[in-house]
C-alpha cells in the first residue's frame, strides 16, 4: 500500500498521528465533517484531495489503506465499511463502543482480506520495550498498579457526551488494561470493578474506577483510574513488581529498573504515538508483519466490557 486516505481530521490525527506518516507515504483524500478541517489538513500535509464525505475516503479509486480518527461512536461503522473493502485500516481507540458492535467487526474482520490496528500506542512506547526486555528475563506471575489522575471532565467536552464517547472507561480505561494485558502476555480471565463517585452525587456514567483483573498465568493489574486528584502529580504511573525486580514507570518519561539491589534510571520522551506510526507503515510497504493482531485489540475491548459490567452488577465478571 501507497496510499493511506484519512476519516477524521481533529487536533489529535493532525498533532499526535499524520506529523509521523508526512514524508513517508503518500497522502490521498482527507475527509472531515466540517470543510475547514478537511481543507487545512489537507494544506498542511499534503493531501491530494478534501472532502467533507467519508465514503470518498472508503471508495476511493487507488488503493489506499484508512486511517480513521474520529469521535468514538463512528469508529466501528467505519472499521466496518473499510473492512468490507479489504482496506488496510488504522483507527484510534477504542475500537468499538459495545459487544455487539464487537461482534459485528468479528464477523466483518473474518470475511475481510484487509486488517485493523487499533491504536494502542503506549504498547509502542520506548520505555515499555524497555520493561518487557527486563520481564522477559523474569519466571512467574507478575503484579501491576496503574494510577491516572485523568482530571475533572469539562461538561462541554465530547467526552461528556456518552453518545459520541462511550464514557471514559470505554474510551480511555481501555489503554491501560490493554497495557496490562501486553505487559503479562497472558490472557484476562476475572475482573472486579467499582466507582468512586464525586463527593457531589454520582455523574451519569462512572468517570473515576478502581478494578482488579486476573490473569490465567497468575498475573494480576490494578488499574486506579480517577478524576479526583491534583495537577502537582503525575498523570500517569505504572509499578511492576516482579520476582526480583520492581519497574516504576511515570509519564512514559521517567522509567526506573530496582534489581539486584541496585537501581536504574532512564529518561524518554514518547508514549509511542510516532512508533506505532512507524509500525503501521512497516507493515503497509510489506516490510514486517502486522505490528497488533486483531485479537490482541479484541481482548482488551473485552476486558474493559467485563470492567463496566462488573461496575454495573456490583460483582466480579469473568472473561470466556
Amino acid at each position: 500500500v501507497r496510499t493511506v486516505n484519512v476519516i477524521g481530521a481533529g487536533n489529535f490525527a493532525r498533532t499526535m498521528l499524520l506529523p509521523h506518516l508526512k514524508g513517508q507515504i503518500n497522502f490521498g483524500i482527507v475527509a472531515n465533517q466540517t470543510p475547514l478541517s478537511a481543507n487545512h489538513t489537507k494544506t498542511k500535509f499534503g493531501f491530494a484531495q478534501a472532502a467533507t464525505n467519508y465514503n470518498e475516503a472508503l471508495n476511493s479509486e487507488t488503493p489506499a489503506a484508512v486511517l480513521i480518527a474520529t469521535r468514538h461512536n463512528l469508529h466501528a461503522p467505519l472499521v466496518k465499511l473499510a473492512l468490507a473493502k479489504n482496506h488496510q485500516v488504522f483507527v484510534e481507540k477504542p475500537l468499538c463502543l459495545t459487544r455487539e458492535e464487537l461482534a459485528e467487526l468479528d464477523d466483518a474482520n473474518s470475511k475481510s482480506h484487509g486488517s485493523v490496528m487499533v491504536g494502542f500506542n503506549r504498547r509502542f512506547a520506548p520505555a515499555t520495550l524497555e520493561i518487557k526486555k527486563k520481564l522477559a528475563k523474569v519466571p512467574g506471575p507478575k503484579s501491576a498498579v496503574y494510577c491516572v489522575f485523568a482530571g475533572k471532565l469539562d461538561p462541554q467536552h465530547w467526552y461528556a457526551n456518552y453518545t459520541e464517547s462511550g464514557g471514559r472507561i470505554v474510551g480511555e480505561a481501555c489503554h491501560f488494561l490493554d497495557y496490562f494485558c501486553f505487559l503479562f502476555e497472558s490472557k484476562p480471565t476475572r475482573v472486579f470493578a467499582q466507582t468512586t463517585w464525586a463527593p457531589a452525587g454520582p455523574t451519569p456514567f462512572p468517570d473515576s474506577i478502581a478494578a482488579q483483573v486476573e490473569f490465567e498465568d497468575g498475573s494480576c493489574g490494578q488499574l486506579i483510574y480517577s478524576a479526583e486528584g491534583d495537577w502537582s502529580y503525575p498523570k500517569e504511573r505504572c509499578t511492576i513488581y516482579a520476582s526480583g525486580v520492581i519497574v516504576e514507570l511515570e509519564n512514559f518519561q521517567k522509567l526506573s529498573i530496582h534489581s539486584g539491589r541496585k537501581k536504574k534510571d532512564m529518561a524518554f520522551s514518547s508514549k509511542g504515538h510516532a512508533e506505532e506510526m512507524k509500525a503501521w507503515l512497516t507493515y503497509l510497504q510489506g516490510q514486517g508483519p502486522h505490528p497488533l493482531p486483531y485479537d490482541q485489540s479484541r481482548q482488551s475491548m473485552l476486558l474493559t466490557f467485563a470492567v463496566l459490567e462488573s461496575i454495573q452488577k456490583g460483582a466480579a465478571v469473568s472473561l470466556s
